[in-house]
């Protein structure tokens, strides 16, 4: 009743409490938790075991530990950039959460607009672009490398992913996110399947994750564009590393398994439609980690060429097969 007589406050508890940083922060830290727990199974490993129950609560242990830690700046390092690149990463990475619906709606409840799906991707370029500056701002050569490798497989794979981003807001006929995922009757994973293990593959890519993680190869490079990287500002770009993982996944959850849809058993329908959102965003992070567990890592040029040969041919034909076949699909799922 308070928060509905006073616009104000449903406006600061949305973005600081819940859906907002608060809630963020603790399941960023949660999917940490939970990917690092699955690896180690898959592996035959413990992973976390110590810090709180069933060590959840140690990625927490491993950020604060980071705050607390020297900072080390390299005499050759561009010191503004080398500063800022892990601050505007992960703000941007943050913000681009804020036009997921995790309860049902934006963060900022007005927020929705025509188009936001390209919004978003364009931030999240602007997010990895900063990374790039961040390895190019440390001046070590390993750095430059894996810095040059962000950004060459970023943008190589940026066009395949909004190919494939375009074919669930094609059949929902709207670049509104909220709106292509209200719009699923059907999850378009099981409507357009070829779209969406591709979106899979090209995401994993995105993300670095195994296979794709050259830019940080520790075999190659030390460890990439994190290499002069300590203390907080360390902790500030592998924070952001676990926001633009967390952004993938709930994307996914957006574009192809309907977001939050779901049964609403008893109460309010904004619980249930978080249960069901973050139900599907472990699921897709099970998807993640199983391809990065049973694959190796691959060289640059074969990465490249997986890339320009093979998936944005696979993506283009991928967008055509779904404009093509749109109106029967439509037909089948009830779709309007």
């Amino acid at each position: 009743m308070m928060i509905s007589m006073f616009p104000e406050l449903a406006f600061l508890a949305r973005t600081l409490i819940f859906p907002g940083l608060l809630f963020l922060f603790g399941l960023v830290l949660f999917c940490d938790w939970f990917e690092r727990k699955l690896a180690a199974k898959m592996q035959n490993r413990m992973g976390p075991s110590y810090t709180g129950p069933w060590g959840i609560l140690q990625p927490l242990a491993d950020y604060v530990k980071l705050f607390s830690k020297e900072e080390i700046v390299p005499k050759q390092a561009n010191r503004i950039f080398f500063t800022l690149a892990p601050v505007l990463a992960l703000a941007l990475f943050i913000f681009t959460l804020f036009f997921l619906p995790i309860d049902g709606a934006y963060t900022v409840s007005d927020s929705a607009f025509e188009g936001d799906l390209i919004f978003v991707l364009v931030l999240v370029t602007a997010g990895t672009f900063t990374m790039f500056l961040s390895g190019w701002a440390s001046g070590n050569p390993y750095s430059g490398i894996g810095a040059t490798r962000v950004l060459t497989q970023f943008l190589g794979y940026d066009i395949p992913l909004i190919a494939l981003a375009a074919c669930p807001a094609f059949l929902a006929r709207s670049l509104c996110i909220l709106k292509i995922s209200a719009s699923q009757h059907v999850p378009y994973a099981l409507v357009i399947p070829w779209a969406f293990l591709l979106f899979i593959v090209v995401l994993q890519a995105e993300l670095e994750k195994d296979p794709f993680d050259i830019p940080d190869a520790e075999t190659e490079l030390v460890a990439g564009y994190e290499t002069e990287f300590s203390g907080r500002r360390l902790a500030l770009l592998r924070l952001a590393r676990d926001f633009q993982l967390l952004f993938g996944a709930a994307l996914t959850t957006s574009l192809f398994l309907g977001g939050p849809a779901g049964p609403v058993i008893f109460g309010p329908a904004p619980l249930w439609q978080t249960v069901w959102f973050i139900a599907k965003m472990l699921l897709v992070l099970v998807v993640f980690e199983y391809v990065a567990a049973i694959c190796a890592r691959l060289r640059i040029d074969q990465l490249m060429r997986a890339n320009w040969m093979r998936l944005v041919q696979l993506s283009i034909l991928s967008l055509a097969a779904t404009v093509a076949s749109a109106p029967l699909l439509q037909l089948i799922t009830g779709a309007v």
